[in-house]
């Protein structure tokens, strides 16, 4: 009797046996494919948190339209401008008195405020033809406005465009004049539709690095331009964590914007320009066509190249064997520098 009993606990083990290896082979699979999704998972994880620890991630992709070309104040009660966190391209300017001025292309279509807006000079006006842009202004020198009368420039000019490119700018009483005039990207874009203005035309695009690629130049995480103005001194310092550089005014303060948030750049180029005086109220002729010394930084690094420009074509950045040189995605900042300037880094 104990042998029958020895011997169906001998088959009920086999059996369990049996039985456990065509379940494991079974079950198996999945529990390797879990295994699989979970490792491709860690695997994503770890490639969208090193894309992330870049600020300016995506801005490629944000969807854009024509540019708005726009002349925004740098004067101290100026300060904070709005709508310069949001434009792709800063140029930086010094007009009379060794102030300083910006032209902000801006493709974006959601910016419930710019400015304050300001007059032209004859190199804002080449500039915002270079970007394709629609000059955004108000008034401007005699000599830039002879220019937009015999070009053909797309622009809107708040003080001689009439009641309709008027309407789309407005004041803000806390601001005193001439550092209170505003607008939006949405009522200037509903302003250029209602006159029939082109809008397909984007911007030519510089050459971008590759996400994680090396940056080549000599460490320096600093940069002071001594624009000829106390107020207009502009300070980048980089940070390293960020990958981008910041912007400093005056006494080390933080350029913030409307919304209290700091300037942040991803390059930033200094454009050494000749230029001269056109009449006794220090009115200037900047150089910007033909060639001349550039620095350019980028990701804590500077590199030390060229700019050339010929009439109607886009500004090049190069290295001194004549190569372009590929920026970091995000905004770019160009500071235009008369000869002779003082530039720290």
């Amino acid at each position: 009797m104990k042998k029958k009993y020895v011997l169906w606990g001998f088959l009920v083990f086999l059996l369990s046996i049996v039985v456990g290896a065509m379940t494991f082979c079974l079950v198996r699979p999945y529990f390797l494919g879990e295994k699989a999704l979970y490792s491709e998972r860690k695997d994503n994880d770890k490639t969208m948190k090193e894309e992330d620890t870049y600020f300016f991630a995506g801005w490629q992709d944000k969807p854009r339209q024509r540019a708005l070309a726009v002349i925004i104040d740098n004067a101290e009660k100026a300060r904070p401008q709005a709508g310069l966190e949001r434009a792709d391209v800063i140029v930086e300017f010094p007009v009379e008195g060794g102030l300083t001025r910006f032209l902000a292309i801006i493709c974006n279509d959601d910016m419930d405020l710019i400015g304050p807006i300001r007059s032209a000079r004859p190199y804002f006006i080449d500039l915002a033809n270079e970007y394709k842009g629609i000059l955004i202004h108000a008034g401007g020198s005699a000599e830039a406005l002879k220019i937009l009368q015999k070009e053909s420039t797309d622009h809107l000019d708040e003080i001689n465009g009439g009641v309709l490119i008027a309407s789309a700018f407005w004041r803000i009483p806390a601001r005193l004049k001439p550092h209170n005039l505003f607008t939006s990207s949405d009522v200037l874009r509903h302003t250029v539709k209602k006159l029939n203005v082109n809008f397909s035309s984007l911007p030519p695009q510089r050459p971008l690095l590759p996400f994680g690629a090396e940056v080549a130049g000599k460490k320096a995480e600093e940069l002071i331009i001594f624009y000829a103005h106390k107020s207009s001194l502009a300070r980048f310092s980089f940070d390293e964590e960020k990958g981008v550089f910041r912007r400093f005014t005056t006494d080390n303060k933080p350029h913030l914007t409307s919304l209290g948030e700091q300037l942040q750049a991803a390059n930033v180029i200094v454009q050494v320009v000749p230029y001269c005086y056109t009449d006794g109220d220090g009115h200037l002729q900047l150089i910007m066509h033909g060639e001349g010394e550039a620095l350019i930084f980028r990701k804590g690094k500077v590199l030390q190249g060229c700019w050339k420009k010929m009439p109607g074509e886009f500004t090049m950045f190069t290295d001194q064997k004549g190569k372009q040189v590929p920026l970091l995605e995000g905004p770019t900042w160009i500071a235009v520098v008369p000869r002779g300037t003082r530039i720290d880094y």
